[in-house]
């Protein structure tokens, strides 16, 4: 596979990973063939978080041909007719994709089965979100790089069944080694939450020769409650 530098590659998905539980995030870090171990963890205010890890290689014998898990943990909260829900849930997601690289980016598309499991209060508030779901994720997700030292990255997904969603885009500068500094913008929900949140980013942090470590913050809006901070970390690691 031709070597190139991944900037943020998720998600899912793809990616950090969202309050819902749908994404995983990948720091810059060259392509090998070898698998690449990838985790991290989002805060936010009134007790909002989440936390992922995944795995993702090609390990058929089929040029371009990429494979993905990730499993998550997640809580959050909206406003809903006058009403504060809460939402605690994990999930766990088995995907297929084809990934294209050459000299200045990349680009990927998986699909793959996703099952959730919510436990929404209070008890009724909202039936649709609560219990075990299945879904198809579809992400698709990629980079260029352009004027020497800037690059763009950008990612979406989509998961029939919940009917959620999450997106993200980023612009970034490289400042030193392996390291990008930037901005971002993430919306992410489904028919019943909504979020919008934007803000800074330092990532592709040198960890020895495989790891990167990476880190972000900014303010985030859900429907029906407050603005709140938002801050997070994400790590991978190649072998």
């Amino acid at each position: 596979m031709t070597r190139y530098t991944r900037i943020q590659r998720l998600p899912r998905l793809a990616l950090a990973i969202t309050l819902l539980g749908g994404a995983a995030a990948f720091g810059p870090m060259q392509a090998e063939a070898g698998p690449l171990l990838f985790g991290g963890a989002t805060f936010a205010g009134g007790g909002e978080r989440s936390e992922y890890v995944g795995v993702t290689g090609s390990w058929l014998p089929v040029p371009f041909v990429t494979q993905k898990l990730v499993v998550s943990d997640y809580h959050y909260s909206y406003g809903s007719n006058g009403t504060t829900v809460t939402v605690n849930g994990q999930s766990a997601e088995a995907a297929l994709g084809v990934q294209k690289g050459w000299e200045t980016g990349w680009a990927e598309a998986t699909a793959g089965a996703r099952y959730r499991y919510n436990r929404v209060s209070p008890e009724g508030a909202d039936m649709r979100s609560d219990g075990g779901q299945w879904g198809l994720a579809l992400t698709v997700l990629g980079q260029q790089e352009f004027a020497k030292r800037w690059a763009v990255n950008g990612i979406a997904s989509y998961t029939f069944g919940p009917k959620a969603y999450w997106t993200r885009g980023r612009i970034l500068y490289k400042v030193f080694g392996d390291a990008w500094a930037g901005a971002e913008v993430i919306k992410h929900g489904d028919p019943f939450y909504h979020a919008t949140q934007g803000g800074l980013v330092l990532t592709g942090i040198s960890l020895g020769q495989t790891a990167k470590l990476g880190f972000y913050a900014g303010v985030k809006k859900t429907v029906g409650v407050s603005r709140a901070f938002y801050g997070g970390l994400e790590i991978t690691k190649a072998f």
